[in-house]
C-alpha cells in the first residue's frame, strides 16, 4: 500500500485550526476581551505552539484600535478577538479607523451556535451585516473545515491594495466542532 494511502487521520477542533492559521501567518499577539462564545478559542491560544500572547483590553473598541495601530506601525496584520452581542457592536469604530487609515486588521468575533439555538436570540445580532460597511470583507465561518482557507484569505485581503480591516465571525459550535485532518 502506498505511503499516502496509510496516512492516519485525527480529529481537530475548529478553534485549534483557527489558532494554527494565525500562527502560520506569523501572529504573535491578539488584543481583546474573552467571553463565553470565545472560550474554545482562548483554550486554543493557551495551547499555541508559538505562544501567541493574549493582551486583555478594557473594551472591545480599544482592542480594535490597538490591533489596528499594531498593523499600521508594523505593516503586519493586527488581530483582535471579542465575544458576541455588545462585544462585536463595539468594533465598528475601530474598524472605521483601520478602514480609513489603511491599517491591516483582522477582527474575530464569537457568536452563539448556528447549528442549534438553545438560547434562541439572546445577544444574537447580524454582526456580519453590521461590519460590512466598515470592512473590506465580513463573513461568518459555517464549518470547521473552512477555517484554514478562510484565515489565509482574510490575511490576503487585509494586505491587498489599500490595507484595511476584515471581520471573521466564528460561532461557538463551529469553534468546538471537530473535523478530520491528515497527520503529517
Amino acid at each position: 500500500m502506498p505511503q499516502s494511502d496509510r496516512r492516519r487521520k485525527r480529529k481537530v477542533k475548529g478553534s485549534d485550526l483557527l489558532i494554527r492559521g494565525l500562527e502560520d501567518e506569523g501572529v504573535k499577539c491578539i488584543f481583546g476581551i474573552p467571553g463565553e462564545e470565545t472560550l474554545d478559542i482562548m483554550q486554543s491560544i493557551c495551547k499555541s505552539k508559538t505562544k501567541i500572547k493574549f493582551v486583555t483590553t478594557r473594551c472591545e473598541w480599544g482592542a480594535a484600535l490597538m490591533a489596528a495601530s499594531y498593523g499600521r506601525l508594523t505593516g503586519k496584520t493586527g488581530v483582535c478577538l471579542v465575544t458576541c452581542g455588545p462585544g462585536v457592536l463595539n468594533l465598528p469604530n475601530g474598524a472605521g479607523y483601520a478602514f480609513l487609515g489603511g491599517a491591516p486588521l483582522l477582527m474575530i468575533g464569537g457568536q452563539k451556535p448556528i447549528k442549534s439555538r438553545p438560547q434562541a436570540g439572546f445577544q444574537r445580532i447580524d454582526a456580519v451585516a453590521v461590519m460590512k460597511p466598515v470592512t473590506k470583507l465580513a463573513i461568518q465561518i459555517a464549518s470547521a473545515q473552512l477555517i484554514p482557507s478562510t484565515v489565509r484569505e482574510s490575511f490576503r485581503v487585509t494586505q491587498e491594495g489599500k490595507q484595511g480591516p476584515v471581520y471573521l465571525e466564528l460561532p461557538d459550535d463551529i469553534a468546538a466542532e471537530k473535523c478530520e485532518e491528515e497527520e503529517v
